[in-house]
């Protein structure tokens, strides 16, 4: 028989039931409490760590220009530039301008050009053949949907821990250029990218394209040069 349960000298059977004291009522009540604190704790910690953090962050990223050579036809060099960004951090970015060129250089012959820049911190020292742009072989620039004036059909939006590129092919004349730089400028900020960055399309004086703007936050620059390989 169930220890609830006990039976009169007519053969019924009685219920008997217990009251929580204060004690229990207390020691529910905090438990309860307790269950749902630590679940709102979660909920926020979930919330924290996946939404509202990542937006507090700084966007990481790396903007690698890669060059692939491929096979020389006729004494041309086809290349292939691959314009990537790399997105290390937590919050999604986008591009909202670009600009990238590609020039031909040619060796000065018969002349050393001798070079030392010196900081308290490091010292540079550059003897060599200089290079000297000539001829222009590849030029864009672009105002995607982040640029006032831009293309609002048109992003390079990255999310976090991911990639995207661009890739160009190339045809460069060996003979006649036997070194290419490359020049490229991006404006990279979080996406969305508000408010729209002010940014106009400008030419180079080899009659390349490039970007231009006040606002220097989000600018990124970089130059490089590529020697042809012999085949």
């Amino acid at each position: 028989m169930d220890h609830r349960e006990k039976g009169d000298r007519s053969g019924r059977v009685l219920q008997v039931h217990s009251v929580p004291t204060l004690g229990d009522n207390i020691r529910i009540a905090v438990e309860v409490v307790a269950i749902i604190a630590a679940g709102l704790w979660a909920l926020y910690t979930f919330v924290y760590e996946q939404r509202i953090k990542p937006l507090s962050e700084a966007p990481a990223f790396s903007l690698p220009t890669i060059v692939d050579q491929g096979a020389t036809v006729n004494g041309v060099a086809f290349l292939t530039i691959h314009k990537r960004l790399q997105n290390t951090g937590n919050i999604p970015v986008d591009i909202a301008a670009e600009a990238l060129t590609v020039y031909g250089e040619v060796i000065v012959n018969n002349s050393r050009r001798y070079k030392r820049i010196e900081s308290p911190a490091s010292v540079t020292v550059k003897a060599d053949v200089p290079r000297l742009p000539t001829a222009l072989l590849f030029s864009f620039a672009k105002l995607r949907a982040g640029a006032v004036g831009g293309n609002q059909k048109t992003d390079f939006f990255v999310p976090a821990h991911s990639a995207a590129e661009e890739s160009f092919l190339v045809a460069v004349p060996v003979k006649a250029y036997p070194v290419i730089k490359i020049e490229r400028r991006d404006y990279v900020q979080k996406a969305p990218v508000r408010p729209k960055i002010d940014i106009r399309i400008v030419k180079t004086p080899l009659g390349g394209y490039d970007l231009q703007s006040t606002l220097l936050e989000g600018e990124y620059d970089s130059e490089q040069e590529y020697a042809i390989r012999p085949q």
